[in-house]
């Protein structure tokens, strides 16, 4: 099988968004949100969590710590 020459995607910029969980609320809920106020997600922070590129899953991830900041950590290719 032929290596196909890709470098000149390398300075491709792509935004990877975490999707932790979501929710619903009202929306007088959210205009009330203050500072300190807690959101509830319906998801559990110890499961897997979507990795999406421009709103599409492309992985499966875990969340870890890495120098005392959040990563996550790749476990499945869409």
């Amino acid at each position: 099988m032929e290596k196909r020459d890709i470098s000149f995607l390398k300075d491709i910029h792509l935004n990877i968004n975490a999707r932790v969980g979501k929710t619903k609320k009202m929306l007088i809920d959210i205009i009330s949100l203050k500072i300190g106020d807690i959101i509830e997600l319906d998801a559990n922070i110890d499961g897997y969590i979507s990795l999406e590129i421009n709103n599409q899953p492309f992985a499966m991830a875990e969340m870890v710590v890495v120098n005392e900041k959040y990563g996550v950590r790749i476990v499945d290719l869409a």
